[in-house]
Protein backbone atom coordinates (compact mmCIF):
# COMPACT_ATOMS: atom_id res chain seq x y z
CA UNK A 1 0.00 0.00 0.00
CA UNK A 2 1.18 3.13 -1.12
CA UNK A 3 0.21 7.00 0.22
CA UNK A 4 1.04 9.95 -1.92
CA UNK A 5 0.17 13.17 -2.44
CA UNK A 6 -1.15 13.85 -5.82
CA UNK A 7 -0.63 17.45 -7.72
CA UNK A 8 -2.07 17.32 -10.94
CA UNK A 9 -3.98 20.23 -13.05
CA UNK A 10 -6.98 18.83 -14.50
CA UNK A 11 -8.82 20.97 -17.94
CA UNK A 12 -12.33 20.46 -19.54
CA UNK A 13 -11.28 20.46 -23.34
CA UNK A 14 -13.87 20.77 -26.15
CA UNK A 15 -11.58 18.75 -28.35
CA UNK A 16 -8.18 17.50 -27.62
CA UNK A 17 -6.74 18.04 -30.99
CA UNK A 18 -5.36 21.56 -30.13
CA UNK A 19 -3.51 20.01 -27.31
CA UNK A 20 -2.13 17.23 -29.51
CA UNK A 21 -1.32 19.58 -32.03
CA UNK A 22 0.84 21.27 -29.48
CA UNK A 23 2.39 18.96 -27.07
CA UNK A 24 3.63 17.46 -31.13
CA UNK A 25 5.35 20.61 -31.46
CA UNK A 26 7.00 20.83 -28.13
CA UNK A 27 10.22 19.33 -28.63
CA UNK A 28 10.99 22.07 -31.71
CA UNK A 29 10.31 24.70 -28.90
CA UNK A 30 11.54 23.81 -26.00
CA UNK A 31 15.08 22.23 -25.99
CA UNK A 32 15.62 21.89 -22.45
CA UNK A 33 12.65 19.43 -21.95
CA UNK A 34 11.17 16.64 -24.64
CA UNK A 35 7.82 14.41 -24.95
CA UNK A 36 7.90 10.63 -24.33
CA UNK A 37 4.99 9.25 -25.88
CA UNK A 38 3.71 5.82 -23.37
CA UNK A 39 1.41 3.49 -24.22
CA UNK A 40 -2.13 4.53 -24.74
CA UNK A 41 -4.39 3.27 -21.64
CA UNK A 42 -8.12 2.22 -21.45
CA UNK A 43 -9.41 2.59 -17.79
CA UNK A 44 -12.25 1.10 -16.38
CA UNK A 45 -13.08 2.95 -12.70
CA UNK A 46 -15.75 1.36 -10.63
CA UNK A 47 -16.80 4.05 -7.53
CA UNK A 48 -17.57 2.51 -4.26
CA UNK A 49 -19.33 3.52 -1.52
CA UNK A 50 -21.68 2.49 1.93
CA UNK A 51 -25.08 3.33 1.66
CA UNK A 52 -24.55 6.03 4.08
CA UNK A 53 -21.74 7.53 2.29
CA UNK A 54 -19.36 6.77 5.04
CA UNK A 55 -16.22 7.12 3.05
CA UNK A 56 -17.54 10.13 1.17
CA UNK A 57 -18.44 11.51 4.57
CA UNK A 58 -14.86 10.80 5.74
CA UNK A 59 -13.55 12.95 2.68
CA UNK A 60 -12.16 10.09 0.40
CA UNK A 61 -13.58 8.66 -2.67
CA UNK A 62 -13.12 4.91 -3.40
CA UNK A 63 -12.37 3.95 -6.74
CA UNK A 64 -11.61 0.02 -8.19
CA UNK A 65 -9.74 1.17 -11.69
CA UNK A 66 -9.10 -2.02 -13.97
CA UNK A 67 -6.00 -1.17 -16.42
CA UNK A 68 -5.24 -2.34 -19.99
CA UNK A 69 -1.95 -1.51 -21.96
CA UNK A 70 -2.49 -3.87 -25.13
CA UNK A 71 -0.03 -6.94 -24.57
CA UNK A 72 0.33 -5.67 -21.17
CA UNK A 73 -2.22 -7.43 -20.00
CA UNK A 74 -4.42 -6.38 -16.95
CA UNK A 75 -3.80 -4.90 -13.38
CA UNK A 76 -6.26 -4.03 -10.84
CA UNK A 77 -5.54 -0.86 -8.27
CA UNK A 78 -7.58 0.44 -5.39
CA UNK A 79 -7.59 3.95 -4.31
CA UNK A 80 -8.47 6.06 -1.57
CA UNK A 81 -8.74 9.39 -2.81
CA UNK A 82 -9.18 12.55 -0.92
CA UNK A 83 -11.68 15.29 -1.99
CA UNK A 84 -9.84 18.29 -1.64
CA UNK A 85 -10.92 20.90 -3.71
CA UNK A 86 -9.00 22.55 -6.78
CA UNK A 87 -7.44 25.77 -7.29
CA UNK A 88 -7.23 27.16 -11.27
CA UNK A 89 -7.49 24.18 -12.15
CA UNK A 90 -4.27 22.59 -9.56
CA UNK A 91 -5.57 20.06 -7.26
CA UNK A 92 -3.85 18.41 -4.32
CA UNK A 93 -5.10 15.42 -3.05
CA UNK A 94 -4.25 12.56 -0.44
CA UNK A 95 -3.42 9.61 -2.46
CA UNK A 96 -3.60 6.00 -0.44
CA UNK A 97 -3.32 2.82 -3.55
CA UNK A 98 -2.42 -0.79 -3.41
CA UNK A 99 -2.19 -2.60 -6.63
CA UNK A 100 -3.40 -6.34 -6.73
CA UNK A 101 -3.02 -8.83 -10.10
CA UNK A 102 -6.60 -9.43 -10.12
CA UNK A 103 -9.07 -8.57 -7.82
CA UNK A 104 -12.58 -7.72 -6.79
CA UNK A 105 -13.95 -5.46 -4.20
CA UNK A 106 -14.82 -8.54 -2.17
CA UNK A 107 -11.14 -10.07 -2.17
CA UNK A 108 -10.04 -6.11 -1.26
CA UNK A 109 -12.00 -6.00 2.15
CA UNK A 110 -11.20 -9.45 2.77
CA UNK A 111 -7.54 -9.21 3.01
CA UNK A 112 -6.21 -8.77 5.95
CA UNK A 113 -3.94 -6.05 5.72
CA UNK A 114 -3.12 -3.13 3.35
CA UNK A 115 -5.96 -0.64 1.62
CA UNK A 116 -8.38 -3.43 2.58
CA UNK A 117 -8.19 -3.16 6.53
CA UNK A 118 -8.51 1.20 5.96
CA UNK A 119 -11.47 0.42 3.62
CA UNK A 120 -13.06 -1.32 6.43
CA UNK A 121 -12.06 1.23 8.95
CA UNK A 122 -13.91 3.57 7.69
CA UNK A 123 -17.20 1.45 7.02
CA UNK A 124 -16.99 -1.00 9.63
CA UNK A 125 -19.38 -3.98 9.20
CA UNK A 126 -21.20 -2.23 6.66
CA UNK A 127 -21.44 -3.16 2.88
CA UNK A 128 -20.52 -1.43 -0.32
CA UNK A 129 -22.10 -0.81 -3.49
CA UNK A 130 -21.23 0.31 -6.49
CA UNK A 131 -22.22 4.05 -7.77
CA UNK A 132 -21.07 4.30 -11.09
CA UNK A 133 -18.64 3.69 -13.76
CA UNK A 134 -15.90 5.76 -15.45
CA UNK A 135 -14.79 4.30 -19.20
CA UNK A 136 -11.54 6.50 -20.16
CA UNK A 137 -9.48 6.19 -23.31
CA UNK A 138 -5.96 7.97 -21.94
CA UNK A 139 -3.54 9.22 -24.33
CA UNK A 140 -0.35 9.38 -22.24
CA UNK A 141 3.06 11.78 -22.74
CA UNK A 142 5.66 12.06 -20.31
CA UNK A 143 7.64 15.37 -20.23
CA UNK A 144 11.27 15.23 -19.98
CA UNK A 145 14.40 16.72 -19.02
CA UNK A 146 16.21 16.98 -21.98
CA UNK A 147 19.63 15.31 -21.64
CA UNK A 148 18.28 12.80 -18.86
CA UNK A 149 15.45 10.18 -18.63
CA UNK A 150 13.96 11.48 -15.27
CA UNK A 151 10.10 12.01 -16.02
CA UNK A 152 9.02 15.59 -14.76
CA UNK A 153 5.43 14.97 -15.42
CA UNK A 154 2.85 13.24 -17.30
CA UNK A 155 0.55 15.11 -19.97
CA UNK A 156 -2.59 13.15 -20.41
CA UNK A 157 -5.58 13.33 -22.76
CA UNK A 158 -9.05 11.52 -21.51
CA UNK A 159 -11.65 10.89 -23.03
CA UNK A 160 -14.20 9.60 -20.41
CA UNK A 161 -17.64 8.16 -20.75
CA UNK A 162 -19.21 7.94 -17.44
CA UNK A 163 -22.24 5.25 -16.88
CA UNK A 164 -24.80 5.44 -14.27
CA UNK A 165 -26.64 2.11 -13.19
CA UNK A 166 -30.09 3.65 -13.79
CA UNK A 167 -28.58 4.06 -17.91
CA UNK A 168 -27.71 7.85 -17.58
CA UNK A 169 -24.54 8.82 -19.16
CA UNK A 170 -22.05 11.80 -19.37
CA UNK A 171 -19.10 12.60 -21.67
CA UNK A 172 -16.06 14.33 -20.61
CA UNK A 173 -13.10 15.20 -22.83
CA UNK A 174 -10.24 16.21 -20.39
CA UNK A 175 -6.61 17.12 -20.39
CA UNK A 176 -4.36 16.53 -16.89
CA UNK A 177 -0.77 17.05 -15.95
CA UNK A 178 0.60 15.51 -12.80
CA UNK A 179 3.95 16.40 -11.32
CA UNK A 180 6.01 13.19 -10.94
CA UNK A 181 9.26 14.64 -10.40
CA UNK A 182 9.15 18.67 -10.71
CA UNK A 183 6.73 21.16 -8.55
CA UNK A 184 3.98 22.75 -9.68
CA UNK A 185 5.56 25.73 -9.58
CA UNK A 186 8.89 24.69 -11.68
CA UNK A 187 5.96 23.21 -14.41
CA UNK A 188 3.24 26.09 -14.44
CA UNK A 189 4.93 27.99 -17.37
CA UNK A 190 4.55 24.98 -19.38
CA UNK A 191 0.82 24.54 -18.42
CA UNK A 192 0.15 28.14 -18.63
CA UNK A 193 1.33 27.33 -22.29
CA UNK A 194 -0.49 24.51 -22.98
CA UNK A 195 -3.73 25.58 -21.86
CA UNK A 196 -3.64 28.88 -23.78
CA UNK A 197 -2.35 26.67 -27.01
CA UNK A 198 -4.94 23.87 -26.49
CA UNK A 199 -8.14 27.00 -24.72
CA UNK A 200 -8.46 24.79 -22.09
CA UNK A 201 -10.38 25.93 -19.07
CA UNK A 202 -10.23 24.45 -15.23
CA UNK A 203 -12.77 21.54 -14.39
CA UNK A 204 -15.60 22.82 -12.76
CA UNK A 205 -16.31 19.56 -10.80
CA UNK A 206 -13.48 16.18 -10.69
CA UNK A 207 -14.85 13.08 -12.51
CA UNK A 208 -16.18 11.54 -9.45
CA UNK A 209 -18.75 14.76 -8.80
CA UNK A 210 -19.45 14.52 -12.36
CA UNK A 211 -20.01 10.79 -11.38
CA UNK A 212 -22.42 11.00 -8.74
CA UNK A 213 -24.40 14.27 -11.16
CA UNK A 214 -24.86 11.67 -14.08
CA UNK A 215 -25.95 8.84 -11.73
CA UNK A 216 -28.34 11.46 -9.65
CA UNK A 217 -26.54 10.69 -6.67
CA UNK A 218 -26.40 13.59 -3.71
CA UNK A 219 -24.25 12.45 -0.49
CA UNK A 220 -25.34 12.79 3.09
CA UNK A 221 -25.93 12.35 6.41
CA UNK A 222 -28.15 9.96 8.16
CA UNK A 223 -30.20 12.19 9.90
CA UNK A 224 -30.93 15.76 7.65
CA UNK A 225 -30.29 18.71 9.63
CA UNK A 226 -33.09 20.70 11.45
CA UNK A 227 -34.29 24.06 11.28
CA UNK A 228 -35.78 24.87 14.72
CA UNK A 229 -34.91 27.74 16.87
CA UNK A 230 -35.90 27.65 20.63
CA UNK A 231 -38.14 29.67 22.32
CA UNK A 232 -39.16 30.67 25.86
CA UNK A 233 -43.00 29.43 25.46
CA UNK A 234 -42.73 26.10 23.58
CA UNK A 235 -43.18 23.08 25.61
CA UNK A 236 -39.89 21.96 26.96
CA UNK A 237 -40.87 18.55 25.01
CA UNK A 238 -40.45 20.44 21.85
CA UNK A 239 -36.78 21.96 23.03
CA UNK A 240 -35.68 18.36 23.76
CA UNK A 241 -36.34 17.22 20.96
CA UNK A 242 -34.84 19.93 19.28
CA UNK A 243 -31.22 19.76 21.25
CA UNK A 244 -31.26 15.55 21.63
CA UNK A 245 -31.51 15.87 17.07
CA UNK A 246 -28.37 18.76 17.54
CA UNK A 247 -26.15 17.13 19.46
CA UNK A 248 -27.00 13.86 17.87
CA UNK A 249 -26.42 14.84 14.35
CA UNK A 250 -22.96 16.31 15.64
CA UNK A 251 -22.18 12.19 16.63
CA UNK A 252 -23.41 11.13 13.27
CA UNK A 253 -21.38 13.75 11.54
CA UNK A 254 -18.00 13.01 12.52
CA UNK A 255 -17.86 9.36 12.67
CA UNK A 256 -16.42 8.74 9.63
CA UNK A 257 -13.80 11.67 10.05
CA UNK A 258 -13.21 9.37 13.66
CA UNK A 259 -12.94 6.37 11.79
CA UNK A 260 -10.35 7.90 9.45
CA UNK A 261 -8.46 9.06 11.74
CA UNK A 262 -8.99 12.63 12.65
CA UNK A 263 -8.07 14.00 16.12
CA UNK A 264 -9.93 16.67 15.84
CA UNK A 265 -13.36 14.89 14.73
CA UNK A 266 -12.31 12.79 18.04
CA UNK A 267 -12.90 15.26 20.25
CA UNK A 268 -15.74 16.90 18.37
CA UNK A 269 -17.39 13.63 18.63
CA UNK A 270 -16.81 12.91 22.12
CA UNK A 271 -18.10 17.05 23.17
CA UNK A 272 -20.88 16.25 21.34
CA UNK A 273 -21.37 12.65 22.82
CA UNK A 274 -21.05 14.43 26.25
CA UNK A 275 -23.60 17.22 25.78
CA UNK A 276 -25.95 14.14 24.80
CA UNK A 277 -25.03 12.72 28.21
CA UNK A 278 -25.59 15.97 30.31
CA UNK A 279 -28.42 16.68 28.65
CA UNK A 280 -30.10 12.55 29.59
CA UNK A 281 -28.77 13.91 33.06
CA UNK A 282 -30.60 17.38 33.23
CA UNK A 283 -34.15 15.40 31.13
CA UNK A 284 -34.51 12.74 34.13
CA UNK A 285 -37.86 13.15 35.12
CA UNK A 286 -38.69 14.65 32.13
CA UNK A 287 -38.30 11.74 29.51
CA UNK A 288 -37.98 10.80 26.68
CA UNK A 289 -37.91 7.53 27.97
CA UNK A 290 -36.33 5.89 24.76
CA UNK A 291 -33.31 8.30 25.15
CA UNK A 292 -32.60 8.33 29.12
CA UNK A 293 -32.79 4.69 29.26
CA UNK A 294 -29.95 4.56 26.24
CA UNK A 295 -27.31 6.49 28.17
CA UNK A 296 -25.09 3.58 29.36
CA UNK A 297 -24.25 2.95 25.97
CA UNK A 298 -23.95 6.47 25.33
CA UNK A 299 -21.07 6.54 27.94
CA UNK A 300 -19.43 3.66 26.95
CA UNK A 301 -18.92 5.45 23.58
CA UNK A 302 -17.94 8.63 25.69
CA UNK A 303 -14.85 6.54 27.61
CA UNK A 304 -13.66 4.93 24.11
CA UNK A 305 -13.78 8.11 22.59
CA UNK A 306 -11.80 9.32 25.70
CA UNK A 307 -9.19 6.96 25.89
CA UNK A 308 -8.25 7.97 22.36
CA UNK A 309 -8.70 11.71 22.82
CA UNK A 310 -6.22 11.28 26.18
CA UNK A 311 -3.48 10.45 24.36
CA UNK A 312 -4.28 12.19 21.07
CA UNK A 313 -3.31 15.25 23.50
CA UNK A 314 -0.17 13.87 25.18
CA UNK A 315 0.71 13.13 21.48
CA UNK A 316 0.72 16.79 20.74
CA UNK A 317 2.23 17.59 23.68
CA UNK A 318 5.46 15.63 22.87
CA UNK A 319 4.94 17.40 19.61
CA UNK A 320 5.27 20.91 21.13
CA UNK A 321 8.55 19.67 23.31
CA UNK A 322 10.17 22.20 24.79
CA UNK A 323 12.19 24.46 22.42
CA UNK A 324 15.46 24.18 24.69
CA UNK A 325 15.56 20.50 24.74
CA UNK A 326 19.26 19.68 23.77
CA UNK A 327 18.91 16.66 21.23
CA UNK A 328 20.07 13.78 23.97
CA UNK A 329 16.88 14.97 25.87
CA UNK A 330 14.68 14.83 22.40
CA UNK A 331 16.50 11.48 21.92
CA UNK A 332 15.52 10.08 25.43
CA UNK A 333 12.04 11.18 25.17
CA UNK A 334 11.50 8.97 22.33
CA UNK A 335 10.85 5.51 23.99
CA UNK A 336 8.33 7.46 25.87
CA UNK A 337 6.62 8.76 22.44
CA UNK A 338 6.89 5.20 21.08
CA UNK A 339 4.84 3.74 23.47
CA UNK A 340 2.31 6.34 23.88
CA UNK A 341 1.56 6.03 20.14
CA UNK A 342 1.55 1.75 20.83
CA UNK A 343 -1.16 2.76 23.17
CA UNK A 344 -3.20 5.00 20.78
CA UNK A 345 -3.28 2.18 18.49
CA UNK A 346 -4.64 0.22 20.78
CA UNK A 347 -7.13 2.48 21.54
CA UNK A 348 -8.30 3.18 18.50
CA UNK A 349 -8.87 -0.39 17.56
CA UNK A 350 -11.11 -0.48 20.72
CA UNK A 351 -13.00 2.79 19.83
CA UNK A 352 -13.48 0.95 16.38
CA UNK A 353 -14.80 -2.00 17.85
CA UNK A 354 -17.24 0.25 19.57
CA UNK A 355 -18.29 1.31 16.98
CA UNK A 356 -19.21 -1.50 15.00
CA UNK A 357 -19.96 -3.44 18.26
CA UNK A 358 -23.83 -4.58 17.32
CA UNK A 359 -24.58 -2.55 20.65
CA UNK A 360 -23.52 0.88 19.25
CA UNK A 361 -25.53 0.07 16.27
CA UNK A 362 -28.24 -0.67 17.81
CA UNK A 363 -28.53 2.49 19.63
CA UNK A 364 -28.06 4.53 16.59
CA UNK A 365 -30.68 2.72 14.30
CA UNK A 366 -32.92 3.26 17.39
CA UNK A 367 -31.83 6.93 17.79
CA UNK A 368 -32.63 7.64 14.31
CA UNK A 369 -35.77 6.14 14.49
CA UNK A 370 -37.47 7.63 16.88
CA UNK A 371 -35.95 11.09 16.11
CA UNK A 372 -37.28 10.47 12.09
CA UNK A 373 -41.21 9.75 14.01
CA UNK A 374 -40.72 12.79 16.35
CA UNK A 375 -41.05 10.26 19.01
CA UNK A 376 -42.48 12.71 22.07
CA UNK A 377 -41.55 13.13 25.64
CA UNK A 378 -43.67 12.60 28.53
CA UNK A 379 -47.02 14.88 30.11
CA UNK A 380 -44.27 16.69 32.60
CA UNK A 381 -42.47 17.90 29.61
CA UNK A 382 -45.35 18.59 27.09
CA UNK A 383 -47.08 21.37 30.14
CA UNK A 384 -43.93 22.34 31.16
CA UNK A 385 -42.31 25.62 29.71
CA UNK A 386 -38.85 25.70 28.30
CA UNK A 387 -38.15 29.40 30.06
CA UNK A 388 -39.38 27.74 33.55
CA UNK A 389 -37.52 24.20 33.00
CA UNK A 390 -34.26 26.13 31.49
CA UNK A 391 -33.99 28.46 34.78
CA UNK A 392 -34.60 25.49 36.96
CA UNK A 393 -31.87 23.47 35.39
CA UNK A 394 -29.02 25.87 34.51
CA UNK A 395 -29.74 27.40 38.46
CA UNK A 396 -29.44 24.13 39.65
CA UNK A 397 -26.36 23.15 38.26
CA UNK A 398 -24.90 26.34 38.98
CA UNK A 399 -25.70 26.06 42.63
CA UNK A 400 -24.03 22.75 42.40
CA UNK A 401 -20.94 24.02 41.21
CA UNK A 402 -20.53 26.74 43.46
CA UNK A 403 -20.77 24.28 46.24
CA UNK A 404 -17.91 22.35 44.83
CA UNK A 405 -15.87 25.37 44.54
CA UNK A 406 -16.08 27.57 47.17
CA UNK A 407 -15.03 24.40 48.93
CA UNK A 408 -11.42 24.87 47.49
CA UNK A 409 -8.39 25.64 49.28
CA UNK A 410 -4.47 26.07 49.59
CA UNK A 411 -4.58 22.27 50.28
CA UNK A 412 -7.25 20.58 47.84
CA UNK A 413 -6.16 18.17 45.77
CA UNK A 414 -6.04 17.44 42.30
CA UNK A 415 -9.65 15.27 42.64
CA UNK A 416 -10.99 18.28 44.56
CA UNK A 417 -10.38 20.18 41.11
CA UNK A 418 -11.58 18.06 39.13
CA UNK A 419 -14.85 17.42 40.50
CA UNK A 420 -15.96 21.67 40.12
CA UNK A 421 -14.12 21.04 36.43
CA UNK A 422 -16.85 18.45 35.90
CA UNK A 423 -19.58 20.79 37.60
CA UNK A 424 -18.43 23.44 35.47
CA UNK A 425 -18.47 21.54 32.24
CA UNK A 426 -21.98 20.08 32.93
CA UNK A 427 -23.14 24.16 33.41
CA UNK A 428 -21.59 25.13 30.30
CA UNK A 429 -23.48 22.63 28.68
CA UNK A 430 -26.60 23.28 29.94
CA UNK A 431 -26.30 26.76 29.15
CA UNK A 432 -24.88 26.06 25.50
CA UNK A 433 -28.28 24.11 25.06
CA UNK A 434 -30.89 27.12 26.47
CA UNK A 435 -28.56 29.89 25.77
CA UNK A 436 -29.97 31.72 22.47
CA UNK A 437 -32.73 32.91 25.22
CA UNK A 438 -30.56 34.44 27.47
CA UNK A 439 -28.76 36.89 24.80
CA UNK A 440 -26.37 39.06 25.47
CA UNK A 441 -26.19 38.00 29.49
CA UNK A 442 -26.13 34.26 28.25
CA UNK A 443 -23.44 34.91 26.37
CA UNK A 444 -21.18 36.99 28.44
CA UNK A 445 -21.66 33.85 31.56
CA UNK A 446 -20.79 31.05 29.08
CA UNK A 447 -17.64 33.04 27.73
CA UNK A 448 -16.64 33.73 31.23
CA UNK A 449 -17.24 29.80 32.18
CA UNK A 450 -15.36 28.92 29.06
CA UNK A 451 -12.40 30.75 30.62
CA UNK A 452 -12.63 28.87 34.11
CA UNK A 453 -13.30 25.62 32.30
CA UNK A 454 -10.20 26.24 30.26
CA UNK A 455 -7.83 26.79 33.43
CA UNK A 456 -9.48 23.55 35.18
CA UNK A 457 -8.52 21.80 31.58
CA UNK A 458 -4.74 22.95 31.66
CA UNK A 459 -4.83 21.25 35.12
CA UNK A 460 -6.16 18.32 34.23
CA UNK A 461 -4.37 17.75 30.99
CA UNK A 462 -1.12 17.89 33.09
CA UNK A 463 -2.53 15.53 35.80
CA UNK A 464 -3.62 12.82 33.45
CA UNK A 465 -0.15 13.17 31.68
CA UNK A 466 1.79 12.60 34.52
CA UNK A 467 -0.62 9.77 35.45
CA UNK A 468 0.14 8.15 31.80
CA UNK A 469 4.07 9.12 31.67
CA UNK A 470 4.12 7.67 34.78
CA UNK A 471 2.36 4.32 33.71
CA UNK A 472 4.32 4.43 30.40
CA UNK A 473 7.97 4.35 31.81
CA UNK A 474 7.46 1.66 34.69
CA UNK A 475 5.12 -0.99 33.06
CA UNK A 476 6.44 -3.39 30.49
CA UNK A 477 9.88 -3.50 29.48
CA UNK A 478 12.83 -0.72 31.44
CA UNK A 479 12.93 2.30 29.58
CA UNK A 480 16.96 4.05 29.65
CA UNK A 481 17.60 6.01 32.86
CA UNK A 482 17.71 9.39 30.81
CA UNK A 483 13.45 8.44 29.72
CA UNK A 484 12.84 8.04 33.34
CA UNK A 485 14.65 10.96 34.87
CA UNK A 486 13.29 13.16 31.78
CA UNK A 487 9.88 12.32 32.58
CA UNK A 488 10.24 13.08 36.06
CA UNK A 489 11.12 16.83 35.00
CA UNK A 490 8.00 16.93 33.03
CA UNK A 491 5.99 16.11 35.87
CA UNK A 492 7.46 18.41 38.37
CA UNK A 493 6.85 21.20 35.52
CA UNK A 494 3.46 20.12 35.44
CA UNK A 495 3.15 20.88 39.60
CA UNK A 496 4.67 24.08 39.05
CA UNK A 497 1.71 24.54 36.22
CA UNK A 498 -0.76 23.42 39.34
CA UNK A 499 0.50 26.18 41.18
CA UNK A 500 -0.34 28.62 38.56
CA UNK A 501 -3.66 27.08 38.37
CA UNK A 502 -4.50 27.58 42.22
CA UNK A 503 -3.88 31.38 42.05
CA UNK A 504 -5.76 31.54 38.06
CA UNK A 505 -8.68 29.49 39.39
CA UNK A 506 -9.45 32.17 41.96
CA UNK A 507 -9.82 34.78 39.20
CA UNK A 508 -11.74 33.04 37.14
CA UNK A 509 -14.03 31.60 39.38
CA UNK A 510 -14.98 35.46 40.48
CA UNK A 511 -15.85 35.93 36.78
CA UNK A 512 -18.84 33.47 37.00
CA UNK A 513 -20.39 34.38 40.54
CA UNK A 514 -20.88 37.86 40.71
CA UNK A 515 -21.86 40.92 37.84
CA UNK A 516 -22.31 37.96 35.05
CA UNK A 517 -24.79 36.11 37.03
CA UNK A 518 -26.81 38.38 38.30
CA UNK A 519 -27.35 39.61 34.73
CA UNK A 520 -28.22 35.75 33.68
CA UNK A 521 -30.44 35.13 36.84
CA UNK A 522 -32.53 38.73 35.89
CA UNK A 523 -32.18 37.69 32.04
CA UNK A 524 -34.03 34.00 33.19
CA UNK A 525 -36.46 35.34 35.66
CA UNK A 526 -37.61 37.94 32.43
CA UNK A 527 -38.23 35.10 30.04
CA UNK A 528 -40.35 33.05 32.56
CA UNK A 529 -42.30 36.26 33.03
CA UNK A 530 -42.76 36.47 29.36
CA UNK A 531 -43.16 32.56 29.10
CA UNK A 532 -46.33 33.12 31.23
CA UNK A 533 -48.04 35.94 29.66
CA UNK A 534 -47.02 34.57 26.31
CA UNK A 535 -49.69 32.02 24.77
CA UNK A 536 -49.01 28.47 25.03
CA UNK A 537 -46.46 27.66 22.18
CA UNK A 538 -47.61 24.27 19.33
CA UNK A 539 -48.01 21.28 21.24
CA UNK A 540 -44.80 18.79 20.74
CA UNK A 541 -43.47 16.52 18.27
Amino acid sequence: MEKNTEQEWQFAAAGLDAARAWLKSLPAEASDRRLAVRPTLQLTDTYYDSPDWMIFRAGFALRLRQEHAGTAGEQTEVTLKSLNASRNGLARRTEISQRFDDADIRTVLSSANGIGERIRELIGERALRPLFKANTRRERQQLLEADSDLPLAEVDLDETSIEAPSGASQQLTRVEVECLNATPEALHPFVAQLREAAQLEPVAQSKFCAGLDAAGLHPGGELPPQEFAICASQSFAQTQFALLHRYFAVVLEKEPLVRAGSAAAVHEMRVAARHLDVMLRMFAGYGPRWAVASRGTLRALIRALGAVRDRDVQREYLQRSPEDWSDPERAAIEPLRQRLTQQHARARVRLLQMLDSNRTRSWVDHWLTQLRLGTGSGARARKAATASVGSELIRGMARKLRKRADRLSDTSSADDFHEVRIRAKRLRYALDAFGTLYGDAGRDYLHALARLQDVLGEFHDSTVRGEMFAELVTRGRRVPATTTFLVGRLVERDQRDFEKCRRRFAKAYRRIKRRRWRALSETMREQMRAASAAPAGPGAP
